[in-house]
């Protein structure tokens, strides 16, 4: 076994379903608030929201395979930067999603990932990177303060909950 990261376009994203899939599980089983169902519906949604920004020109996309076959992916984003609260630079990166497959969790593929997208946005100018953890999900706190992100803002959220 052999494990690559490769960056993708568009093309790729429906070798992905199944592990965003697994992300959305995850993500339901610590959320404090109600996520996008059926599974479906959820990857319908996400798979419109990649094609947008790859539309857009802002996505940059990194698949890690193993004998070809998807264990992970990094999708990323490529933004103008704002001064306005924290000095982040002309452009910014953001890591929209990184996820890895359940069975390969812990074995690197996600420290690989993020390193080949830091690459990718250091290529390009980006000087600095924002990611979003649902609140519960203190692995990948752990990891990404692990990687040398540190927490800066919490964002709330008011909506109706299904049924309510």
């Amino acid at each position: 076994m052999s494990v690559r990261v490769v960056a993708a376009g568009e093309e790729r994203l429906a070798d992905l379903r199944e592990l965003y899939l697994s992300l959305h599980h995850a993500e339901l089983a610590v959320s404090a608030l109600a996520l996008t169902e059926p599974d479906e519906r959820a990857w319908a949604a996400r798979l419109l929201t990649y094609r947008d920004h790859f539309a857009a020109g802002r996505a940059r996309l990194l698949v890690a395979e193993d004998e070809g076959r998807p264990i992970g992916y990094a999708f990323g984003l490529v933004e103008g930067g704002h001064d306005d609260t924290f000095p982040l630079g002309a452009l910014v990166g953001e890591l929209y999603t990184l996820v890895v497959a359940p069975d390969r969790r812990g074995g690197g593929v996600g420290a690989a990932l993020l390193a080949a997208l830091d690459e990718v946005l250091a290529a390009e100018g980006v000087t600095s990177l924002r990611v979003e953890v649902l609140v519960g999900n203190e692995d990948a706190r752990r990891f990404y303060r692990g990687h040398g992100l540190v927490e800066g803002e919490v964002v709330l959220y008011r909506y109706p909950r299904p049924g309510a």
